[in-house]
């Protein structure tokens, strides 16, 4: 049997090839009110990778642009988050076969964390299981935030007929607005840098930013792996997700290092 590869080589590769673990993750239609959700088919250990965010890589003018020609239902898939000084956003609106997409919010007891990676250069948003997850149970992770209204919704559900395909976006009427909510700061994220070395032998980063020039001004995509946080434990860190996606987009108090979920 091949050594286990770690989690981080683990996204780096899916990263690579754009590919989800079909293997080991399905999408399932919940009811009218979630829509759809990403389910475990096979066993996901605590720390392992589960899946990227995947979407157009855009500006912040052209998120913008795009956010007053969305309905808000497709707006709630646009997902910003700050590098290098400056925001940028993965717009994940568009239907495709990507599970990343539709994972849901579950503030209580989330089981997965979202956390940005630098692959070459670019950054990539990634969930890593919190918990070991077992067959059947649902992917969730913290959006953030104290204002999604399906967290206070009490009304009963019922499931209807309608097709997968025809339910609403995940995410509904609030993704993010600051995707670690208001009262985040700077030390609260987690940054991880790759390139081409063997992850031990790599040297650690040590800005004071969360993610400004993370590689250095000379990486090449020929270097490899190493990891980058900030001076806080990686378990410390708060999730990647926030709170309202309609009111504020950045959320009153967020500071230019968060990463963010623009609101539709």
């Amino acid at each position: 049997m091949p050594p286990r590869i770690s989690p981080l080589q683990d996204a780096i590769q899916h990263v690579i090839s754009q590919t989800d673990k079909t293997c080991k993750l399905e999408v399932q239609y919940i009811n009218a009110v979630k829509g759809r959700g990403v389910f475990a088919k096979g066993t996901i250990c605590k720390g392992d990778f589960v899946v990227q965010y995947r979407g157009d890589m855009i500006s912040d003018a052209e998120s913008q642009r795009r956010r007053k020609l969305y309905h808000p239902s497709c707006a709630a898939f646009m997902f910003a988050f700050k590098w290098r000084g400056k925001t940028w956003c993965i717009d994940a609106s568009r239907e495709d076969d990507s599970i990343g997409r539709l994972v849901n919010d579950e503030h209580r007891r989330p089981n997965s964390k979202m956390k940005k990676i630098d692959v070459n250069g670019g950054p990539h948003l990634c969930l890593f299981a919190l918990d070991d997850i077992k067959v059947g149970e649902e992917i969730t992770y913290d959006y953030g935030g104290e204002d999604c209204p399906w967290r206070t919704q009490t009304t009963s559900i019922t499931v209807n007929t309608m097709e997968e395909n025809d339910s609403d976006p995940v995410h509904s009427e609030s993704q993010m607005d600051g995707a670690f909510g208001p009262k985040t700061t700077p030390e609260e994220t987690t940054s991880i840098t790759v390139n081409t070395m063997q992850e031990d032998d790599s040297d650690p980063v040590h800005s004071g930013s969360l993610m400004d020039d993370a590689l250095g001004p000379k990486t090449t995509p020929e270097e490899t792996t190493g990891i980058t946080v900030n001076t806080m434990q990686e378990d410390d860190f708060d999730p990647v997700h926030s709170g309202s996606l309609m009111d504020d987009p950045f959320g009153p108090k967020t500071t230019p290092e968060e990463v963010i979920h623009l609101e539709g």
